[in-house]
């Protein structure tokens, strides 16, 4: 069984300059980063492979292609030989500000970062047409591909938001590790089948405690867990992505 980590940006301190508003409540300052990868020594911690049984306890991956994957996660990570998956936005490459460049991404695949996508443009999946994702899925794993010097075969989904059509697209497009938001752990059989693989988002808020409770899989963490964004799941339904994503920036904003 492995439970996958989902982080997004870090900071130093108390600066967090470089993180939009909206983005603040899945920041995590260096200082937590580094304790909760101090809380992973006895654990084994990797990749996903398709082929081998053998699962590592832990998977750490990181969403968008936020700079402080690069200068703040990637040298706490190569200190320890951890790896980690990095999902980027591809039209956020040296466009953005504050996220990776091009020649960042390609170090990093070299400091045991897989790179995979989170979209182009990081519109919601299941808001698109039939065309517009195909076209999201084709292009961001073509440029990604072409800046990292690696094959890009995994992608997480932005806002953990897919439908059937996404799924069957994804496979098409050739992604073979189809990761979302919804909360659990894995087990090997998971990793054959259609649906994304579960993720666990680790917080500005996540404390020590309950990041225990994560990593060690704690059965009545996940029941509650699951409970609360079953709830935020029917919110989503009845207000709309682009309602829902509205109030959650204007919140997050405050």
């Amino acid at each position: 069984m492995s439970v996958v980590l989902m982080y997004h940006s870090l900071y130093n301190g108390e600066d967090t300059s470089r993180i939009d508003a909206e983005d603040l409540p899945y920041a995590v300052s260096t200082s937590n980063f580094i304790a909760q990868l101090d809380r992973l020594s006895h654990k084994s911690v990797g990749l996903l492979d398709l082929n081998n049984q053998a699962m590592p306890d832990v998977v750490i991956t990181f969403d968008d292609g936020h700079v402080s994957n690069y200068d703040i996660a990637m040298p706490l990570l190569a200190e320890r030989g951890l790896s980690a998956y990095l999902f980027v936005t591809s039209d956020f490459v040296g466009q953005r500000p504050h996220f990776c460049s091009a020649e960042q991404l390609a170090k990093m695949t070299g400091n045991g970062i897989e790179i995979g996508s989170h979209g182009t443009s990081h519109r919601f999946f299941d808001d698109l047409s039939d065309n517009e994702a195909e076209c999201e899925l084709r292009q961001s794993m073509k440029q990604l591909s072409s800046q990292c010097g690696q094959a890009v075969q995994s992608i997480s989904y932005p806002g953990g938001r897919y439908n059937k059509r996404t799924l069957e697209l994804s496979r098409t497009a050739g992604y073979s590790q189809l990761f979302g938001s919804e909360i659990g752990t894995l087990k090997q059989s998971d990793l054959a089948t259609n649906g994304p693989l579960k993720r666990v988002a680790i917080r500005r808020g996540t404390t020590l405690d309950e990041f225990d409770r994560i990593i060690n899989a704690d059965a009545v963490y996940y029941a509650k867990q699951r409970g609360k964004q079953h709830a935020k799941t029917l919110v989503k339904r009845t207000l709309g992505n682009r309602l829902y994503h509205g109030l959650y920036k204007s919140i997050s904003a405050r």
